[in-house]
């Protein structure tokens, strides 16, 4: 087709948006998820922060695909979710993208094991930001530290499920046909 460009269906367009807003939607269930409630002893206080490892997979392997404002609502969101003080997880989303965009020629195809050592660092800042931010603004105060380090642990626990579940979506789903 020289010279004449190639029009698109309604259902292509259609798809093409999906596409766009899978990130988005994967992020957006995994908060859904992380609020539904395990009926563990002790296990609520110490959630893994899914929307944060979300996060820095989407900025690392498509940053195109989730920008700075969905970023900013999706930490909105989970802080109304939560009952967090409102602006403490989208405060902690957008400086961790800030650190992973700012670093996209260090995460350019980097094998899993390098991604995922890196996410310790980034996970820890995260999770010390947001224990601040939390601790100052709250009535409650400080959460205790054993609570914050074992969160930090399963939050670092399950990024690699998490990792793979959005590769398999990004390879199969946001591939091109």
């Amino acid at each position: 087709m020289t010279g004449i460009a190639q029009r698109r269906t309604p259902w292509q367009k259609f798809e093409a948006r999906a596409r766009n807003i899978l990130p988005f939607g994967l992020t957006v269930v995994v908060l859904l998820f992380g609020l539904t409630p395990t009926y563990i002893p002790g296990l609520a206080q110490i959630t893994p922060m899914y929307t944060l490892v979300a996060i820095y997979f989407w900025a690392i392997y498509r940053p195109d695909l989730l920008s700075y404002g969905l970023g900013f609502f999706i930490g909105v969101l989970e802080d109304l979710l939560t009952g967090a003080p409102l602006g403490v997880g989208s405060l902690t989303l957008l400086l961790t993208q800030w650190v992973v965009f700012n670093q996209q020629k260090f995460f350019h195809a980097k094998p899993f094991a390098i991604t995922w050592f890196a996410f310790v660092f980034v996970a820890f800042g995260a999770v010390l930001l947001k224990w601040i931010c939390i601790g100052l603004v709250a009535e409650s105060s400080f959460t205790p530290f054993g609570d914050l380090f074992a969160a930090y642990l399963i939050t670092l626990a399950v990024y690699p499920v998490i990792a793979w579940l959005f590769s398999k979506a990004q390879t199969g789903l946001l591939a091109e046909p």
